[in-house]
């Protein structure tokens, strides 16, 4: 059996001598082919002093068609606080205000598709259910929070951001593509 090329050239491939398949290949992440080729990589700022417990400071709901991935956010906070990260709550989000997802590709025309809202207690939403709780402990300074597992927001689903007791400014930003799955 012999595997070609497929274009017509009547090249095959090539096996070392430990059997295996000669290739030169280019890897890249899911991240980078969501930036460079598809376009389609934001940063979704904010910055928010919610004055209680409980009160939600950001508001994300996916309308594409196409998948929204959620990579991680950088924080900044001046004390001790807890974020709770929730996945679709329901209802119609009051109190905040709207803002535009920045692409990261200074070459793309694209825009961010959904809904995209920050405030000091955007109420109106219930049901959620709490998936991350991000604890910065002790001292001013800021952080960069990875999800380990990236989480997956579908078309209409919704992401919102709790804040755990209040009363400090909050300023950061939430790293997210849109691609599908390959």
């Amino acid at each position: 059996m012999i595997i070609e090329d497929g274009k017509g050239s009547g090249m095959s491939v090539g096996v070392t001598g430990n059997n295996r398949l000669e290739t030169n290949a280019v890897a890249q992440t899911a991240e980078h082919f969501a930036n460079h080729t598809l376009r389609q990589s934001y940063n979704i700022l904010f910055s928010a002093t919610p004055s209680g417990g409980d009160d939600c400071f950001l508001y994300i709901k996916n309308t594409s068609d196409i998948d929204m991935i959620l990579e991680g956010f950088w924080l900044k906070l001046v004390a001790s606080e807890y974020i709770d990260i929730k996945t679709n709550d329901a209802g119609t989000p009051i109190g905040g205000s709207i803002i535009t997802p920045a692409n990261l590709n200074t070459g793309s025309g694209n825009s961010a598709i959904g809904t995209f809202q920050n405030g000091n207690n955007i109420t109106g939403l219930t049901g959620g259910v709490t998936n991350h709780r991000l604890y910065h402990k002790n001292d001013a300074g800021s952080v960069s929070y990875n999800f380990d597992q990236d989480i997956i927001v579908m078309k209409n689903g919704v992401i919102t951001f709790y804040v755990g007791t209040g009363g400090t400014v909050l300023e950061g930003f939430v790293v997210m593509n849109y691609h599908s799955s390959w």
